[in-house]
């Protein structure tokens, strides 16, 4: 749970299970999350995405919006242009461009300076509802725009079935949920990385640096442990005695996985920081700049078509290696002091 109170001078990069924000973000504000809930004021552009999200707040540039229900609240005014994105969609503030949105259930009781153009299952256009341009909407009934509402422009209608929408615009609600779980994931990943590297300094330096020493052992060592494993944990299945060993060795081989990839990244942040600072001491903080750039690269090269999905598993196993072989020599070290 994060709750923002305090006022932030740059951009904020937020991610949880339920995010609630009510102060000042100068900049620009990422914010992903279960619950998000927005409120105070952005300098800059929103970006928001969950499972339900509602803004309340002042908004001085873009806004992008996704979520399952997206509440935009009547306290809301966006200076610039707002996108939104969801299965349930509710618009009761004020943007000065022009307004998109795409959802299974849309309604409108704002105000829009420009144009609103919508594709949705259905649309319900409230009496308070203020368009200064014109309203373009795609789906299957034409909409009704009641007493009291105000559309300068028109309605410019395009008739789509349900089935059509869906085929066409859902991939779009897909898209967004698959950023919001990567952007969840690697946050969650630097998080813990970062934590890692803070409280285990010493260790995870020599575990990363047994990458470069010894590649093809940490990398050898690192495939048999991801074979053998598994291959372990179906024998104690069947042992039937060994099935709570077993159960014990499920997280661990998946904590094991975790803080492999967290070492590789280790590895490639260290050959950065060789680059840019030559003979130079390097600080806590410069190791964890320089994770953070590792994780992204190795994020993106896993992206690469066909060499991508090779060059992950020789990251993880040359990473998980290292953590084993490190953990081992270290266990050893007391024995070998005391003969």
């Amino acid at each position: 749970m994060i709750n923002l109170t305090e006022a932030v001078q740059g951009d904020a990069l937020l991610a949880g299970g339920q995010v609630d924000i009510a102060s000042e973000v100068q900049g620009d504000l990422v914010v992903a999350g279960g619950e998000v809930s927005v409120g105070g004021s952005v300098g800059d552009d929103l970006y928001a995405a969950g499972g339900n999200v509602s803004v309340d707040a002042i908004v001085a540039g873009n806004a992008r919006v996704a979520g399952g229900e997206v509440e935009i609240g009547p306290a809301t005014m966006i200076e610039g242009g707002a996108s939104v994105t969801g299965g349930r969609v509710e618009f009761d503030g004020s943007v000065t461009e022009y307004l998109q949105v795409t959802g299974g259930d849309v309604r409108l009781n704002g105000v829009v300076g420009g144009d609103a153009i919508v594709r949705s299952g259905e649309l319900h256009i409230g009496p308070g509802t203020r368009i200064d341009g014109k309203l373009v909407y795609r789906g299957p009934d034409a909409p009704v725009v009641p007493e009291g509402a105000s559309i300068a422009g028109g309605v410019e209608f395009h008739e789509m079935s349900a089935h059509r929408w869906a085929d066409r615009d859902t991939h779009v609600v897909v898209d967004a949920g698959r950023a919001v779980g990567s952007l969840v994931w690697f946050v969650g990943v630097f998080a813990v990385a970062a934590l890692f590297t803070a409280i285990f300094p010493a260790f995870s330096t020599q575990a990363a640096t047994l990458i470069g020493r010894d590649p093809w052992v940490s990398l050898g060592l690192g495939l048999a442990v991801l074979v053998c494993v598994p291959f372990l944990f179906v024998v104690l299945l069947i042992t039937i005695i060994g099935i709570p060993l077993a159960l014990l060795l499920v997280p661990a081989y998946l904590l094991l996985m975790f803080l492999g990839w967290v070492t590789a990244a280790l590895f490639v942040g260290q050959k950065l920081l060789e680059l840019v600072r030559r003979g130079q001491p390097v600080s806590l903080g410069a190791r964890i700049l320089a994770l953070l750039v590792a994780l992204l690269a190795l994020w993106l090269l896993q992206k690469v078509p066909y060499a991508g999905p090779l060059i992950g598993l020789a990251a993880l196993s040359a990473g998980i290696g290292a953590l084993v072989w490190q953990v081992w020599t270290r266990r050893d070290r007391p024995a070998a002091a005391t003969t």
